[in-house]
Parts: structure tokens; C-alpha cells; sequence
């Protein structure tokens, strides 16, 4: 059973009957921890309709599939974290790059989808946030480390991860779309679909350097130590 609000008939805090689940997605971060992420099939008590919510165990390592559905006595948020109902913003959208951390991959999903309907602003604020989580990670302490201003700032928190080599030249022209804090047009909601366009491009090709490559090395250095044991 799932206790939550219903998006078909409106009603709060109602009772869903869990009838089935499907995994989507599965993915290894660096630290070698396993996350899949499931779409429940749910049926409303009140209205008999149903909603596909989004899920993730709450035991990273563990599969949804390894429990007693039928005869178990307990609510799915027992053993799994509920996100947002399914929706149509989620027809014939951009996939984030893999292995992300949960917290990147959500913000780049809910830019995706609100750059698909046509919230350029939203989509831009969205994929900014993943920035500002991906930078703010890769920033040295210290007396290594940039000034509190920088730090403070994405833009120039990425210019000086541009100037001090940290992040790759080759990207330093598309990360133009990312201006100093209130100088690109998002605060003041003025961003079109080219500029948000430019920005999810950007923020892309960024996480995946920063996540996707090194994980993909590491798996096929595994592989390649596997092969040379047979």
C-alpha cells in the first residue's frame, strides 16, 4: 500500500493499492554503490484510477523484486523513497548522462522535462543547479582553493576551474552559456529556448566528463583484469 496524493481525482493523503513495479534503470557510481530506480503501478482507493510513481530502494544495494508483495505487511515507503507521479513531461525526454550522483541525476531530469514543455526558465535554473552541485564538488579547500566570492558564484566559480586547469579548455567556449550569477537572463526570466538549449548541451557534456568517463574506465579496466585471469 502507498499513502499519497492522487493526481487523477485530486484526493489528499488517499490510499493506493500497489499492484506491480518495473525497473527502468540501473547504474554503479564510483563509490561502487548500485541504484535502480522502478515505476510502480498504483490504483487510487477513491477514484479506482491508476498512477505510475517513481521509486528507489532505500537500500541502494537491494532489489524491489527480492521482496513478498503479496504477502508482505508493510507500505511500499518502507522500503523504498516515492518520487512524483509520471507524467506526460516524461514522453520523449533527453536521458541524463550515467552514472550520476541521485541528487545531479534528479535536477538534470527535471530540467529535461521542463526544457520538453516548453519552461525554458525553469529547464535553465534546473540545469544550473547541476552545475553548481558538480563544481562545488571539484573545488580544492584551502589555501588551494578560490576566494568565498568565487566559491559563491557558479560563473566565476567555473572560470577559475577553467583558469586553474581543473576543467578541460575544450569546454571553456560552450560554458559561455553559463554567465555570472544574475548576468545570463534566468533570474530575470528572460531565457528562450535556444539559451536553455545551450545550457542543457553544456551541462551534458560536463557531467559526463566529470562522472560518466571516469566510471566507464573503471569498468573496462574490470574487464580487462577479468579477461587476463582466464
Amino acid at each position: 500500500m502507498l499513502v499519497d496524493n492522487c493526481p487523477r481525482c485530486g484526493s489528499q493523503k488517499i490510499s493506493f493499492d500497489f499492484n506491480g513495479l518495473n525497473c527502468t534503470k540501473k547504474s554503479t557510481n564510483l563509490a561502487e554503490v548500485n541504484t535502480s530506480e522502478y515505476e510502480v503501478y498504483c490504483v487510487c482507493r477513491e477514484c479506482r484510477q491508476t498512477t505510475i510513481f517513481m521509486c528507489w530502494p532505500l537500500d541502494k544495494n537491494k532489489s524491489l523484486e527480492n521482496y513478498n508483495w503479496r504477502g508482505g505487511l508493510f507500505g511500499l515507503r518502507d522500503v523504498a523513497e516515492v518520487g512524483r507521479p509520471i507524467s506526460p513531461a516524461d514522453i520523449a525526454v533527453e536521458e541524463p548522462p550515467e552514472f550520476l550522483p541521485l541528487h545531479i541525476n534528479n535536477a538534470y531530469e527535471e530540467g529535461a522535462k521542463c526544457l520538453a514543455i516548453g519552461c525554458y526558465n525553469a529547464a535553465a535554473t534546473m540545469f544550473r543547479l547541476c552545475l553548481d552541485y558538480a563544481t562545488k564538488d571539484i573545488i580544492p579547500e584551502g589555501d588551494q582553493g578560490p576566494t568565498q566570492k568565487i566559491k559563491r558564484s557558479l560563473g566565476l566559480r567555473m572560470g577559475w576551474l577553467f583558469d586553474n586547469h581543473i576543467l578541460s579548455g575544450s569546454l571553456r567556449e560552450l560554458a559561455e552559456c553559463v554567465k555570472d550569477d544574475g548576468n545570463d537572463g534566468a533570474h530575470e526570466g528572460i531565457l528562450d529556448k535556444s539559451a536553455a538549449e545551450d545550457l542543457e548541451d553544456f551541462t551534458y557534456l560536463l557531467l559526463e566528463r566529470l562522472y560518466t568517463e571516469p566510471q566507464r574506465l573503471i569498468e573496462a579496466r574490470t574487464r580487462r583484469e577479468e579477461r587476463r585471469k582466464k
